[in-house]
């Protein structure tokens, strides 16, 4: 699996946990981490907005304390992030179309 294959599917896993927190349930720790690594290493290289920066630190507070129960506002906010962080993924792979 090339390493642009492995961003991208960590985003994914990015989203897949921002959407299971709006949901109000607790997202599986391996994707979790998988999403919050990858947010991590794009943080990092100065690669994301400040919303996307925010999923990061998120989705670090999740993997480092547990999950959080968020209240009818940060559901809000974390689905929104999920939307957020899932077309930058699709960005991100039409970029790397072709390149690895």
């Amino acid at each position: 699996m090339g390493k642009r294959n492995r961003i991208y599917t960590g985003l994914l896993d990015a989203a897949y946990a921002l959407d299971e927190q709006a949901a109000g349930r607790n997202p599986e720790l391996s994707r979790t981490l998988s999403g919050a690594i990858t947010l991590d290493t794009l943080f990092r290289r100065g690669a994301l907005d400040a919303d996307l920066q925010d999923a990061a630190l998120g989705l670090e507070l999740i993997v480092s304390q547990g999950t959080w129960h968020l209240d009818a506002g940060g559901r809000a906010r974390a689905a929104n992030l999920a939307v957020i962080t899932r077309a930058f993924a699709n960005r991100y792979a039409e970029r790397s179309v072709g390149a690895d």
